[in-house]
């Protein structure tokens, strides 16, 4: 027992090189991906936040306000909040400037007032005659996000200690992978059908391989979660043109369409990068599932692990439907609740295309999930069985070399005659 637990406490040499192999092979991908995918005319190009430096606000100097009326009608206020701030980043860092705020009424998405200690981003005032010289771009909320992100490393870290660190590296080259290749490819107008395959398959490789290592669990859990993923890009292709979806759902489409982009091809990286954690989450509940079952069970056969592995599924299959389902609708509920309101019936409803591309997203995944449980099932009984075929083989040699077949006894007769 003192041998298993040390074994299990302890890597080999032989997985520890491995596993640096592993990571140094996935940091090469993302660099390789990236020299090819990057496109630095298209990346980055700048706006109106051009020269944008955080400052934290010391001192509100003055707030002004202008009745707004529309037909005679008081519709609002206009607001001007004129505050100092030091300056934290920038060629001005460290200095204190004098900044303005404007709320207006016409404002599609209105900044809450600034207050003392608000941090927030400053940007030129492009006016030459303007009585201020910076105006506020926005707040700067990139601290929260660095602690809440801290937070959610300690704890990976606490529970799931070496577990958590393999799980924090998975996760950092799939958001590399995402933000610094796939991204630039398809702003860089490459094809984002291949684009997106190879980015699935790297970040479904890559995960399996860190977190779980080299053994035929892994294997099995790639090839079921890479089996549902192309299932979800054949059924978004068949139904998408079914559908006749144009891929323009938001201004955001209207305005990436601009640089080149396939909203058609777009629709289709959407899908099948949703829906390749959760597939990857089936593939690797079953595949370790049927692995314990396979080392614990005397007589394990294969339709018995098959039949197991189904089971297991089916009661994977309703949490994670819904969790597709979930993330889906609550990731464009405001554009969700808008179309509730503007449709006169449920037919209207469910063909306006925002609608049914959540719909397609959802049931596509959620397809995908399903036909992942038996495809994975049936590649780790394989797998697994294939070891105990093998070491049945083995024995029966081993046994057949050492066997003696035994003298013939002698007969009464003969017995008779030797007396």
């Amino acid at each position: 027992m003192k041998n298993v637990l040390k074994q299990k406490e302890f890597p080999s040499k032989k997985d520890i090189i491995l596993y640096i192999v592993t990571v140094f092979i996935s940091a090469v991908l993302l660099f390789v991906g990236h020299k090819v995918a990057y496109d630095k005319s298209t990346m980055f190009l700048g706006g109106y936040d051009d020269g944008a430096c955080s400052a934290v606000v010391t001192k509100i100097v003055d707030i002004k306000t202008e009745d707004i009326t529309i037909d005679g009608t008081l519709s609002g206020q206009d607001k001007t909040v004129v505050f100092e701030c030091l300056v934290k980043s920038g060629e001005l860092k460290g200095k204190t400037v004098t900044a303005i705020e404007t709320i207006s009424v016409y404002d599609m998405v209105p900044l809450d007032e600034v207050k003392v200690g608000s941090r927030i981003l400053i940007v030129e005032n492009p006016d030459e005659n303007a009585e201020h010289d910076y105006f506020m771009h926005d707040y700067n909320r990139l601290t929260p996000v660095w602690i809440l992100g801290l937070i959610f490393i300690a704890l990976i870290l606490i529970f799931g200690k070496m577990k958590g660190v393999n799980t924090i590296i998975s996760l950092g080259f799939t958001c590399v992978a995402v933000f610094a290749v796939f991204v630039p490819a398809v702003l860089s107008a490459k094809n984002i059908y291949l684009w997106a395959i190879i980015t699935c398959v790297y970040i479904i490789a890559m995960t399996l391989t860190i977190t779980n290592g080299y053994s035929k669990k892994t294997l099995a859990a790639v090839i079921g979660c890479s089996s549902g993923v192309i299932v979800s890009g054949v059924l978004t292709l068949i139904f998408r043109s079914y559908m006749n979806l144009s891929g323009i759902t938001s201004e955001d489409s209207i305005y990436i369409k601009e640089f080149n982009v396939d909203l058609h091809a777009l629709i289709f990286a959407g899908i099948i990068l949703g829906s390749v954690g959760a597939v990857m989450d089936v593939s690797v509940s079953i595949s370790s599932s049927l692995k314990e079952l396979h080392d614990q069970i005397e007589t394990p056969t294969f339709f018995k692990l098959v039949r197991s592995g189904i089971t297991i599924g089916r009661d994977i299959m309703g949490t994670m439907a819904n969790t597709l389902v979930l993330a889906y609708i609550g990731c464009e509920l405001a554009g969700t609740l808008l179309s509730v309101v503007y449709s006169s019936s449920l037919t209207t409803l469910f063909s306006r295309e925002q609608i049914v591309e959540e719909l397609l997203q959802a049931l596509v995944g959620s397809i995908s999930i399903l036909l992942t449980i038996p495809l994975t099932a049936v590649v780790s009984s394989a797998l697994y069985m294939e070891k105990k075929t093998k070491h049945k083989k083995k024995e029966r040699k081993k046994y057949d070399k050492d066997y003696v077949e035994p003298a013939d006894e002698p007969s009464l007769f003969e017995k008779k005659n030797n007396e």
